[in-house]
């Protein structure tokens, strides 16, 4: 991401370290209330390899994500950015030597990581998700789905509030390792896949349809929106991207007839003949199969044929976050704060 700092601003940085993939975003926090996205990186690490609830990451991944967050250090260092926020998610959250691992992140780079609860992935997420989409009256469910969980959280857009959010541990790389590994899949794959992504939803969706109802509203009602490198990933796909270009996602509509037809597409390739996909990101070929399946059983859960996609999420709602702080702002879920450009 590049931009055109404005003199005097103040640069900000944040890091997501997710289970898939490490991804930096800074900007000068300029006149205006306006945020002008400075640099954006992002590397493939699978700290969600081999992993297994409660146990620890591999040695491997460690090294691979220590290897990007000291280049990452780096160019914050040689930018004078010294304001940085870190949040790590997923298997990081679960493994057994975690704190092992953020002690050499801050002995190796410098950089401190806080741990993300599920409650504050999903707040952070919904914050950066509804940064970068028009402002909508009523009820918005906004899905986070990530390499090894699925953060959702309900908005009420008249009232600027949370209803309620949860998160379930199931991603694209967890339901990958589990069900959808092999490279040639066997007949029955993806239906074990489905049921154990349907059973994990099951009670999201029964607290989520209570609390509409009292509401007065349906499910049918809500605005739907999804995040993340799954859902980026899907929509490149969609409009066949050779470069992505996140102006052209935000804001994009997917439906669960597009969503049901790649499901079934992916399944019956192989992931070496997956990289030829055009806007397929390489490095994702294996795991996007059970990305997309996690999508279309959400969206069949709650009965919808269509989700709005966003390249905003929890990246750009670390930063904002960490603006406001430094502007001494209360806490809101609406920033005030706006993006000066989106280009990549």
């Amino acid at each position: 991401m590049n931009g055109t700092a404005p003199g005097g601003g103040l640069p900000l940085a944040s890091i997501d370290i997710g289970s898939h993939t490490i991804r930096l975003l800074s900007a000068i926090l300029g006149p205006g209330e306006r945020l002008f996205p400075m640099l954006s990186q992002r590397h493939i690490t699978r700290l969600a390899r081999g992993f297994q609830p409660d146990e620890n990451l591999e040695e491997s991944a460690i090294r691979d994500s220590l290897s990007v967050l000291s280049h990452y250090a780096g160019m914050l260092k040689s930018h004078g950015i010294r304001s940085v926020c870190c949040g790590a998610t997923g298997v990081v959250r679960r493994a057994r030597n975690r704190s092992a691992f953020l002690k050499a992140i801050e002995d190796f780079t410098g950089l401190r990581v806080d741990i993300l609860s599920e409650s504050r992935e999903a707040y952070l997420s919904a914050k950066g998700t509804l940064s970068v989409l028009p402002s909508h009256s009523g009820l918005t469910l906004s899905f986070d789905l990530g390499g090894s969980s699925t953060e959702f959280l309900l908005v009420d857009g008249d009232e600027n509030d949370v209803l309620w959010s949860t998160s379930i541990f199931t991603g694209a790389a967890t339901l990958t390792e589990r069900h959808l590994s092999e490279n040639h899949l066997p007949t029955e794959a993806l239906p074990i896949a489905r049921t154990a992504v349907r059973s994990l939803l099951e009670p999201a969706i029964s607290t989520l349809g209570t609390l509409a109802r009292r509401r007065g509203k349906s499910l049918g009602a809500l605005r739907i929106v999804g995040t993340a490198g799954t859902v980026s990933t899907l929509a490149a796909m969609f409009l066949q991207m050779p470069v992505y270009d996140p102006d052209r996602v935000n804001g994009l509509v997917l439906t669960s007839p597009w969503v049901d037809a790649t499901v079934q597409l992916l399944a019956g390739m192989p992931p070496a003949l997956r990289r030829e996909l055009p806007g397929l990101e390489e490095g994702r070929e294996d795991i996007i199969l059970g990305g997309a399946l996690i999508v279309q059983e959400i969206l069949a859960s709650l009965h919808r044929e269509e989700f709005t996609v966003t390249d905003g999420g929890l990246l750009e709602g670390i930063l904002l976050d960490l603006a406001e702080r430094e502007m001494g702002w209360p806490q809101r879920l609406l920033s005030p704060l706006t993006w000066e450009t989106r280009k990549r």
